[in-house]
């Protein structure tokens, strides 16, 4: 089933599912989700820009237009030829993240396989069950978590940028495993344009460099880095007349001016705070995104795959606006290390805590904003059970592959004699 046949089926049922909600014209109403767009990831926000530069006058002017002047460039050419083109971008940057999770997996197993090889003889006896075995099926599953995932479908239905984050991500991790360091480094430089958090994935990039090739390959790749950081920046510039973009871009990701509801932390927090501690608390929530980096890549240095996998879900939990779509990475990544599923506690507690938020965000906000019988308190608490949905799924993931890592070391575990629990 996992061969053709499979595949075909994968890519009907997530092609149809998709144009279907284009033809409904989905856009209209799932891009004004709060769950869906945010201020710097808007449709509506995006052709509010093209009007205004069709008009003569600068997007960057004011409050409105938050997307960096490439992306006005390219969906100002696709809103000429008409929606169905932008809708037809949005669905091919599914299936190209989609195409890279399965090379990834690829690329990846054979790297994990060729490591266990060598280093077997460090290993403790009785480990073979919880050994890297080569599973054709994976790439397929990868790609299918994403694709028939409903965060990622609603995501390409309501037109939200954050998918161009997730294909520049997508493909520096694919260039990066498959020995490309110039075109590695354009994908971590232009998810670094975009969004600004995926920064610290240059972390775990140029680990894999060191590892690969040595130290000077890996200062190589940080220069590239910068080398294509640069040029975006200039391009940008050269195409606007002005740097006003960084303020209104990045500056904003920073500042938090626009305090619309999400599915983050910061807005509430903010709203309730005093204006004379703005600027502090600011500041301990912006390093509180930035901080982990060090700590985990010094303690993952080894393992700079699943460090890339960590910082990725830390970047869905911490950064300023965020939306469902961010989520849809770390899951698809999941499966990579499916071997130390054997390991996960409190599943089905995690497993929970989504399905609530997911369920009754929409209903608390409906009962807030358009009945009146709520409340903001009401809203937050379910982005409260989002956030701590997240930490768990990212504190079992650490978790289980630390105790996969010590298995391997260890003659006698005793995770072999433990039964695997929810």
């Amino acid at each position: 089933y996992y061969g053709m046949r499979g595949e075909g089926v994968l890519l009907l049922v997530a092609l149809a599912v998709r144009l279907l909600l284009l033809w409904l014209g989905s856009h209209e109403w799932l891009g004004q989700r709060i769950e869906v767009s945010t201020p710097v990831g808007q449709w509506k926000r995006i052709r509010e820009g093209i009007a205004l530069v069709e008009n003569g006058l600068s997007p960057y002017s004011g409050d409105i237009f938050h997307e960096t002047p490439l992306i006005l460039v390219l969906f100002r050419v696709l809103y000429s030829l008409g929606e169905w083109a932008v809708g037809g971008l949005f669905i091919a940057v599914d299936f190209l993240i989609a195409l890279g999770l399965a090379k990834i997996a690829v690329l990846y197993q054979k790297e994990q396989i060729a490591t266990q090889a060598a280093e077997r003889s460090s290993y403790g006896k009785g480990v073979e069950s919880v050994l890297v075995k080569e599973d054709p099926s994976l790439p397929l599953f990868m790609a299918a978590v994403y694709l028939l995932n409903p965060y990622s479908i609603i995501t390409c239905g309501g037109f939200s940028t954050i998918s161009l984050t997730t294909l520049a991500i997508i493909w520096a991790i694919w260039m990066k495993l498959n020995g490309s360091d110039v075109l590695s480094a354009l994908g971590v430089a232009a998810a670094a344009y975009l969004s600004l958090y995926p920064v610290m994935l240059v972390f775990p990039l140029v680990l894999m460099t060191h590892k690969k090739s040595g130290f000077f390959a890996a200062v190589q790749f940080t220069v590239l880095a910068g080398f294509w950081s640069g040029l975006l920046f200039a391009i940008s510039y050269y195409i606007t007349g002005s740097w006003d973009f960084v303020q209104e871009v990045h500056g904003v990701i920073l500042t938090v001016p626009d305090l619309t509801p999400n599915v983050g932390l910061f807005w509430y927090f903010f709203t309730e705070a005093f204006e004379h501690f703005r600027v502090f608390f600011l500041c301990v929530f912006q390093i509180n995104a930035f901080i982990y980096v060090l700590p985990l890549t010094v303690r993952f240095s080894n393992h700079p795959m699943f460090l890339t996998y960590i910082l990725i879900s830390l970047m869905t939990l911490f950064k300023s606006y965020p939306c469902v779509g961010d989520l849809t990475l770390p899951l698809a990544l999941l499966p990579l290390w499916s071997h130390t599923f054997r390991y996960l506690r409190y599943t089905l507690v995690v497993l929970i805590l989504f399905l609530v938020a997911s369920a009754l965000g929409p209903v608390l906000w409906y009962l807030w904003i358009h009945a009146g019988s709520a409340n903001a308190n009401f809203f937050f608490a379910m982005t409260v059970a989002y956030a701590m949905a997240q930490v768990g799924q990212w504190l079992k993931s650490i978790i289980r592959y630390l105790s996969n890592f010590v298995c391997q070391e260890l003659e006698q575990c005793f995770c072999f004699s433990r039964r695997p629990s929810l």
